[in-house]
């Protein structure tokens, strides 16, 4: 896996990134060395860790309570929609939006359910599916119509559970198929697979 290891304050994840490393998992910084650039992308001769689109998670070390200025490569991977894993006291943790996990005791544990989790990109097709009528908030509370999104390296599996009989399920894949590119744009490849509705 790899992560971007973001920090509040310089060596605030060296810990962080010892377990990380130990693990077997490749940890690249944003922070910039160069004083007037604000990150790794703006600088001289670098470039932005995530243009490569590769990176499976974020991991944001923490221990001040403000968000400080070098974070900001969290709300970069955020707005890429690569989950962010908030590490610190849980009294410090600050929402990067819906990608936002909270590590728990374990570190490693929690990057990898995270970098797995496509519980916000269900969450978005479901909503936008929703505000355009494509479903009902029937369908969806009887789980006539359920959406469920796995991560994997570069590519999401959307799987649709629709009862194989529905007349809309041809348009319900197309509608969320389409809904969840404009969700996450970055991940080169989706899958679509309908099921039946349990």
């Amino acid at each position: 896996m790899k992560v971007l290891l973001v920090e509040g304050q310089p060596g605030e994840g060296a810990a962080a990134e010892a377990r990380l490393r130990a693990a077997g998992h490749e940890v690249v910084g944003c922070g910039a060395i160069e004083p007037w650039a604000p990150c790794r992308g703006l600088q001289t001769m670098s470039d932005c860790p995530l243009d490569a689109g590769d990176v499976d998670v974020a991991v944001v070390s923490r221990t001040d309570g403000d968000m400080a200025v070098s974070e900001r490569g969290a709300l970069c991977a955020a707005r890429r929609r690569i989950p962010v894993v908030v590490d610190g006291p849980a009294q410090l943790a600050v929402s990067f939006g819906p990608v936002t996990h909270i590590a728990g005791g374990d570190l490693l544990a929690s990057c990898t359910a995270a970098a797995r989790s496509g519980s916000a990109h269900a969450a978005a097709v479901r909503r936008e599916l929703l505000m355009s009528g494509v479903v009902t908030a029937t369908d969806v509370e009887t789980k006539a119509v359920a959406f469920e999104v796995d991560r994997e390296h570069g590519r999401l599996r959307l799987t649709i559970r629709i009862a194989p009989d529905d007349p809309r399920s041809a348009s319900i894949r197309k509608s969320a198929a389409e809904a969840l590119r404009r969700f996450d744009q970055w991940t080169p490849v989706i899958d679509v697979v309908v099921q039946p509705a349990s």
